[in-house]
């Protein structure tokens, strides 16, 4: 479930909210912070999440590990990717 919610905050990161909502100045530099900030405690989440189970398999099976935990939204076992 972290996996999932990382991804999604990582994802909503990139919409440009302040373009979106003409924001200029000041208005504008906030926005893009927490853009910021909500892509990086995006990433947190997600990697935190995987990060025991390719320790535990290998850099090698991390994209399957990762690809296994977003698709069941529990983290996989270290035998049961590969």
């Amino acid at each position: 479930m972290r996996l999932r919610l990382g991804v999604l905050m990582w994802l909503l990161s990139w919409i440009p909210y302040g373009v979106l909502l003409g924001l200029s100045g000041d208005a504008l530099t906030v926005a893009w912070a927490l853009e910021i900030t909500l892509g990086v405690v995006g990433l947190s989440l997600a990697g935190v999440e995987v990060a025991g189970a390719v320790k535990a398999a290998g850099w090698r099976k991390a994209p399957g590990i990762a690809w296994y935990t977003l698709l069941h939204g529990h983290a996989a076992e270290a035998g049961a990717v590969g």
